[in-house]
């Protein structure tokens, strides 16, 4: 418990501490405008997605393929649009991380991950053993 509570300290001095060494790097008003155009993308993922998640697991629950890594990309996805919307560099950084597409589904080159490749021989069993074809 004591750490979380350092951690939730930590954090928005950490925050702090970046914008003001990245004010010194890149200028106040590149910041200015980075923080109001995450904050922007943050409020319309925030406002215009939620039918499209919701559309989504419900896809994936007449499909019969609602799994838990379903459910962790809802929470992905709105985590990083709270993490955009506020303000930081820090934040920022692990939202759009949280964005990425890994362990959500398959690619468009990758098969699905129910299919198994494979080769078989149907064997009759009517068939006389002298009549079959032998390797």
């Amino acid at each position: 418990m004591p750490y979380l509570v350092l951690l939730l300290l930590a954090y928005p001095a950490a925050e702090i501490v970046a914008l003001i060494l990245a004010a010194k790097a890149i200028g106040t008003g590149w910041l200015l405008a980075w923080i109001v155009l995450t904050a922007i993308a943050g409020g319309m993922m925030l406002r215009h997605h939620k039918l499209a998640v919701a559309f989504s697991l419900v896809g994936d629950l007449r499909a019969g393929k609602l799994s838990v890594g379903s459910l962790i990309w809802v929470a992905r996805y709105y985590l990083a649009a709270v993490l955009l919307l506020l303000p930081g560099l820090i934040g920022d950084a692990v939202g759009l991380v949280l964005l990425l597409p890994w362990g959500r589904r398959a690619g468009p080159l990758q098969p699905p991950s129910d299919v198994i490749d494979g080769e078989y021989r149907r064997i009759d069993p009517h068939v006389a053993a002298e009549h079959r074809i032998k390797r």
